[in-house]
């Protein structure tokens, strides 16, 4: 693999090898052999910028990234290393004139994006990104035994990510943001984690809407169940999924989560947080119990994974023997860009809505107008 890193940068990989400070303490601190120590040093930076290598002090560098090795020299399965501190040359082995966020955790999707997501929102610039995914052989109480550029038998993915920001003194504002990279950390390893059950739930429906008996007109139901594939087949980032019961009342409804059917960033008890009754009044309760399929729309919090928007938020209604709305699957997540790139007439139920429009105005798709009102 270093085979393919630009002659120019391993010269300066080579600097930072031979300025590493204390390399043998270091390595005796993490457990690591001095000339392991090397080889992660060359794996660490190979995949950052000349520029802001030669920005730098090799020293300080080396520094760094022994900091990294040390404060990820042992860690608990599933639990991040997160640590965000203003560096002391006299204690850290190096300085900055940035405060440094480290971070080890399990090697998953969206986690630079998620993370710069956090530092971007604190109003902190981001200076410096290096994030290596190191193959980690641990023992069984999490002490590292072993570092490998490549996956070997008996070795983990592991994302080391190191962040230079802009500086902050305040500690209570340093331990607010580590609080909340590691709240995020969580969102993204539930997401992760059930990413795949909750792709499973959407083809269950799909296939459901198939052979189920509802009061809805037939057209609408197979348009919901083409947006349930097509949102399963890459369109949509699932990022939580529940199911709850619609228990009507004289005055309001309430919607109850159902236990245990929650996943990914609505997991049961994640956060430590329970979900409690949604209560529904007035046009809302009205709209909940209309004999529709489906609710598309925009949830009320931003996404704390993968990119800064609000959530996209997809209801699925069910219906009892009666044929009266009883709940609601709810999907959680956001439209992938092919979503927002393709053309509107090949994505289930927006297919339809683009048609009513252009009949609105009476006029022929394939004519100019017809098209114009297509492109808008």
């Amino acid at each position: 693999m270093l085979g393919k890193v630009p002659a120019s940068r391993l010269r300066l990989i080579d600097r930072i090898v031979q300025a590493a400070p204390a390399v043998a303490r270091r390595a005796r601190e993490a457990g690591v052999p001095p000339k392991d120590v090397a080889a992660f040093l060359r794996h660490y930076f190979r995949g950052v910028g000349d520029e802001d290598l030669e920005a730098r002090a090799a020293g300080d560098l080396a520094g760094a990234a022994l900091a990294h090795l040390a404060g990820g020299a042992r860690r608990r399965a599933g639990a991040p290393t997160v640590r965000v501190f203003n560096p002391d040359p006299a204690t850290d082995g190096f300085g900055s004139v940035h405060t440094v966020v480290l971070v080890v955790c399990d090697d998953m999707p969206f986690l630079v994006d998620s993370l710069g997501l956090v530092l971007n929102q604190s109003g902190h610039a981001v200076h410096l990104i290096v994030h290596p995914v190191l193959a980690v052989a641990r023992d069984g109480r999490g002490r590292l035994k072993r570092l490998a550029a490549e996956p070997e038998p008996g070795t983990r993915l592991e994302s080391w990510q190191l962040f230079e920001i802009d500086r902050e003194i305040d500690p209570a504002r340093l331990a607010d943001l580590e609080a909340r990279i590691r709240s995020t950390l969580a969102d993204v390893a539930v997401a992760v984690g059930d990413w795949q059950e909750m792709r499973r739930r959407a083809r269950e429906l799909a296939a459901d809407l198939e052979t189920r008996s509802l009061p809805l007109a037939s057209a609408d139901v197979l348009e919901g169940r083409a947006l349930l594939e097509w949102m399963e087949n890459n369109h949509f980032t699932f990022l939580g999924y529940r199911y709850a019961k619609l228990k009507r009342g004289r005055g309001a409804d309430r919607l109850v989560a159902e236990p245990g059917t929650g996943l990914g960033i609505l997991r049961d008890g994640h956060r430590g947080r329970t979900p409690k009754p949604t209560v529904l009044a007035g046009e809302v309760r009205a709209h909940a119990r209309d004999r529709e399929l489906l609710v598309i729309t925009k949830a009320n919090s931003l996404s704390t994974v993968h990119r800064a928007a609000y959530l996209d938020y997809v209801g699925v209604k069910s219906f009892d023997a009666r044929g009266e709305v009883d709940g609601e699957h709810r999907f959680l997540g956001l439209w992938t860009s092919t979503a927002y790139s393709r053309s509107p007439r090949d994505i289930p139920v927006l297919r339809h809505k683009v048609q009513k429009v252009i009949g609105h105005f009476g006029l022929n798709p394939s004519s100019h107008d017809g098209k114009a009102v297509l492109h808008v």
